[in-house]
């Protein structure tokens, strides 16, 4: 890795995305089992706060356009570490309701993906510039996954261990401490390079007319086809809970493996996957997507959902990057800020809908259909890649 590239940059705020999710799972048990919310219900809050990544595109015009004091991502992410900690400050000395857990975690997904938008603008910069081939992505993703370990097991513990609402305010004041830190960093020590005196914002005649592009549109029709094929990540929870009683500890030592394992993944990009015809990966990481689906619908208990975490988890963490990879890719220079955003917009938005989807499917005609339907729409995404505009070196 070239040593112009700030590595701790990156790293932070990864990982305090990977963070912010610690809270989630005793508000997940609180929604279910307290407030009794169905799988529908739940899915669609998570669709509405998670609102803020929909709209991504809005946050990247505004990195391209309007620098804040010279600068594309430092201000904006000084700005959203501050809002960040006081939502979080809100939760913890009010608690929620139904209305403030929407109002709250839309506030607390908005700063997070404007801090995205700033934060991969400069990755992408900095990729094409050391043509680093996907390694800035896969040390921001092993980042988030070490958050994503670290809220498996202690959001596990604290829903499992404290009551509400003290579960929920714990691990809201807890994720206010790396913001505070990255906050540090940001005023004394990150260093971007200033927008010049010269310098000629992207112009919406020129960003329309690349958004007409087909081929951008192709892709962004696949990313969207494969995503918004119907989750059951919801009903999977549904099925470990009420029908297998797994205990809530159990799931949090399950969702630390995937991540783990997850985390490997991203390594082996990094080593080796890189070096591979994206196409190729494409291929592959449909193709395994639908076919580790169909093993979901057997499960008599709580240690084949861990095995299959076991085998399958490293081949996800290089069938995910290799799909970043690719949204990376088909990013015109230039307008990095608007444009990754809209293709992760996209992504985020197909992806929320087909868990709502899945939700609605699980809830109306159960487990087992949501999950063949799901590994259906999944495999006819493969008519998608023979068409993908890639770069030479990916050709079929």
């Amino acid at each position: 890795m070239n040593k112009k590239v700030p590595i701790l940059f990156f790293i932070l705020i990864y990982l305090n995305q990977g963070l912010s999710h610690l809270p989630n799972l005793s508000l997940t048990f609180m929604m279910k089992e307290t407030w009794l919310l169905s799988a529908t219900a739940i899915t669609t809050i998570g669709f509405i706060t998670g609102f803020a990544w929909y709209v991504k595109p809005i946050f990247g015009y505004l990195n391209d356009r309007f620098p804040i004091f010279g600068y594309h991502s430092k201000y904006y992410l000084v700005i959203n570490s501050i809002l960040f900690m006081m939502g979080c400050l809100y939760a913890v000395v009010f608690g929620l309701n139904v209305v403030s857990l929407v109002i709250i975690g839309t506030l607390l997904n908005l700063t997070i993906a404007s801090s995205d938008v700033a934060n991969d603008k400069q990755m992408i910069i900095l990729e094409k510039k050391y043509n680093l081939s996907g390694k800035v992505q896969a040390v921001q993703w092993t980042a988030m996954g070490f958050g994503g370990l670290v809220v498996a097991l202690l959001g596990a513990y604290i829903a499992k261990t404290l009551p509400e609402p003290i579960n929920y305010r714990l691990a809201y004041a807890l994720i206010m401490i790396l913001p505070a830190i990255t906050l540090y960093y940001l005023l004394n020590h990150y260093k971007e390079d200033k927008v010049k005196k010269n310098y000629k914002a992207p112009t919406m005649k020129g960003n329309w007319k690349f958004l007409k592009d087909k081929s951008f549109l192709f892709g962004l029709a696949f990313i969207a086809s494969l995503n918004f094929c119907p989750g059951f990540g919801t009903a999977l929870l549904f099925q470990m809970r009420d029908v297998l009683m797994i205990d809530k500890m159990f799931l949090g030592w399950l969702s630390a493996t995937g991540t783990i394992l997850g985390m490997i993944g991203y390594a082996l990009y990094y080593w080796k996957a890189h070096k591979f015809p994206l196409r190729k990966l494409l291929y592959f990481s449909v193709v395994f997507s639908a076919m580790t689906n169909l093993f979901y619908l057997y499960i008599p208990n709580q240690w084949y959902i861990m095995v299959y975490s076991v085998l399958f988890g490293a081949f996800g963490g290089i069938c995910f990057l290799a799909m970043m990879a690719y949204m990376a890719q088909i990013v015109p220079k230039g307008s990095e800020g608007i444009f990754y955003a809209l293709v992760v917009s996209v992504n985020n938005l197909s992806a929320q809908g087909g868990s709502v989807m899945g939700g609605m499917i699980y809830d109306h005609y159960g487990y087992s259909v949501n999950v063949i339907i799901s590994t259906i729409a999944t495999l006819m995404c493969l008519m998608f890649i023979p068409k993908l505009k890639l770069e030479k070196n990916d050709k079929a």
